[in-house]
């Protein structure tokens, strides 16, 4: 590659991770409490009046003690359901181990911080991490510092019967429930009644081969007088899983609430965004755009969804997120009698397949940005090769191969071109020092003079930023795309390579990876000739032909192996192109 081809490949790099962390947001721990009541905030989107107390849905320790917890075993989960409100208090996958995490740094975090509720979750942190090995928890850190679990029955305008809805114990159909081939599914019955005679029927219904969960809420003995508001909310959160700021990584991508809705002429996904002014406050929004389809939390490799029946016709989606960035979503359902209601939890993996399996459309949670029909294409390269291959690591190798190989006419021409740019201006060199010597005080008659020696000799100097620059960045859609799958892919999730590559979703523990691909850089560089520029350039040259490689990897160190491992196939590949054209013009010369 060139020098400016050089100069336009890095800063486009620049730009990929810039994007990254520019987008990224990251979302503290939370405080009790469903929907709190706080002062209204000027948002850019509707807002409405919390009517609710903050202490609304926690439980009270007190009740805990005497709670029963229901443990439901399948091929792809454990949940375990506590009788205090019938809510889920942990549901852990199965094939995603939790994140190694260093005990010794939250120890360092944890003597650091000052906040109580930072020290409450890192001790609680502590504790999950000393009962290794865990598999990955869909419930939050700041869910179990709180009890505040979910699903949760909220009924606006009656404390009492929500406080009583989420806090006192449902008795239990049974004390666990297993599932396996041999029983495909299963269900656990929870049933509370209060002074009044009126009862409350949770009813979890499981199956062995998914990750969702349905349920159906009943209301008997309850009047429309019981709902003043005409609706109640089902609610999800706070958060999803471990934050990615506590699993030492820097959070990545947007992280938050995710709604589905969907009018008679289309579909959309709406994400939440918060302006600086609302940071550090109590946000509370409703959005009725559409009719939502489904609505939920999402990180980087996990969602959390609610989905109404159709039947129900949800009215609109409730968000919240607390002073400490912690976040909600509820739907709100019309008041219809009895019952039953129907929903379904979705707890699992943001995987493709796993998630079209409901037919609601809960596959448009994943979304790779703005050239995401090509990162798709990409995603489905890249599980179709490790079908073959039985390995990620693989898998990116050959899409790094087919990736060149669909380019290559375009780079091949491109490569060629340079050469031939450097071979005429290596040609005229003497003619150029020469012209610099003799016009060296005279900066304008010097310009001209080159210029006319370019134009005797039919060299055009714009030719390499067109032959090198303009393949490159008609490559940029491609690499940008590639990026978002590699990272955010959780097929790659603690996937293993080649001996020190343990987890190709982290950055290689011994920076192997990037100092080669930091050294196949220079090679390359080498190779186009970068650095062996004469006169007052060369200085400058020899420099950037240092520098980039360095500069590179130290970015690269930092990121996803699998990433690193597709940059450094991508660039050995692309030096031994470059041989080859070199090879080719020697023999005809």
């Amino acid at each position: 590659m060139g020098k400016r081809t050089a100069v336009a490949f890095f800063l486009s790099l620049l730009v990929i991770i810039g994007y990254n962390y520019l987008v990224a947001q990251k979302y503290p721990p939370a405080t009790p409490g469903v929907f709190p009541e706080q002062k209204e905030q000027p948002l850019p989107s509707p807002i409405v009046p919390a009517a609710q107390p903050e202490k609304i849905g926690t439980v009270n320790p007190a009740l805990l003690k005497d709670a029963k917890e229901v443990v439901v075993e399948t091929d792809l989960v454990t949940v375990v359901i506590t009788s205090s409100g019938a809510r889920i208090k942990s549901c852990q996958l199965k094939g995603y181990p939790e994140e190694r995490i260093s005990i010794e740094s939250i120890q360092v975090q944890l003597a650091k911080e000052t906040l109580q509720r930072e020290r409450n979750k890192l001790e609680v942190l502590l504790k999950k991490l000393k009962q290794q090995p865990r598999m990955a928890e869909m419930v939050s850190l700041a869910a179990t510092i709180d009890a505040d679990f979910s699903p949760a029955i909220i009924i606006p305008d009656n404390q009492d019967a929500s406080v009583a809805l989420n806090t006192e114990l449902y008795r239990c159909s049974q004390d666990a429930l297993t599932l396996n081939e041999g029983r495909p599914s299963g269900r656990v019955v929870f049933t509370y009644a209060d002074a009044q005679g009126r009862q409350c029927t949770k009813i979890y219904s499981f199956s062995n081969a998914s990750y969702a969960i349905e349920l159906d809420v009943a209301f008997q003995g309850w009047e429309q007088s019981d709902f003043p508001a005409g609706n109640f909310l089902v609610s999800c959160g706070p958060d999803v899983g471990l934050p990615q700021a506590q699993q030492g990584r820097r959070a990545q991508g947007y992280q938050g609430p995710l709604t589905y809705f969907r009018n008679a002429q289309q579909g959309w996904v709406r994400k939440e965004k918060y302006t600086r002014q609302e940071s550090n406050t109590f946000i509370r929004r409703e959005h009725r755009e559409g009719r939502p389809i489904w609505t939920g939390l999402e990180n980087k490799y996990f969602f959390s969804a609610l989905i109404p029946s159709p039947s129900l016709s949800a009215e609109a989606v409730v968000v919240e997120r607390n002073k400490f960035g912690e976040q909600k979503v509820a739907a709100s359902l019309p008041w219809q009698g009895s019952g039953p209601y129907s929903l379904r939890l979705y707890l699992g993996p943001r995987k493709e397949d796993r998630l079209k399996e409901l037919g609601v459309s809960l596959e448009k949670a994943i979304n790779y940005g703005f050239f995401d029909p090509i990162a798709r294409l990409i995603y489905r390269l890249l599980v179709f090769f490790s079908g073959w291959t039985h390995n990620f690591g693989w898998a990116i190798v050959l899409l790094c191969l087919v990736v060149k190989i669909v380019f290559y006419p375009l780079t091949h021409r491109s490569f060629e071109s340079m050469q031939k740019m450097q071979h005429e201006m290596k040609s005229v060199q003497p003619e150029m020092s020469a012209l610099r010597e003799k016009h060296k005080d005279n900066p304008q008659k010097l310009n001209k003079e080159i210029m006319e020696l370019y134009r005797r000799k039919g060299i055009n100097p714009l030719a390499s930023c067109q032959s090198g620059c303009l393949p490159l960045l008609l490559q940029m859609p491609v690499f940008f795309a590639l990026y978002a799958v590699l990272y955010n892919s959780i097929e790659l999730r603690g996937t293993p390579f080649l001996g020190w590559i343990t987890d190709l979703s982290a950055k290689d523990p011994y920076y192997v990876l990037p100092i080669l691909m930091g050294i196949s850089m220079f090679v390359q560089q080498k190779l186009t000739g970068i650095g062996g520029a004469s006169g007052a350039q060369q200085e400058q040259a020899k420099m950037m032909a240092w520098m980039m490689p360095l500069l590179l990897t130290w970015i690269f160190a930092s990121l996803p192996s699998g990433v690193v491992l597709y940059w450094l196939v991508f660039n050995i590949a692309t030096a031994l192109q470059q041989v080859l054209i070199r090879k080719k013009q020697e023999a005809k010369a």
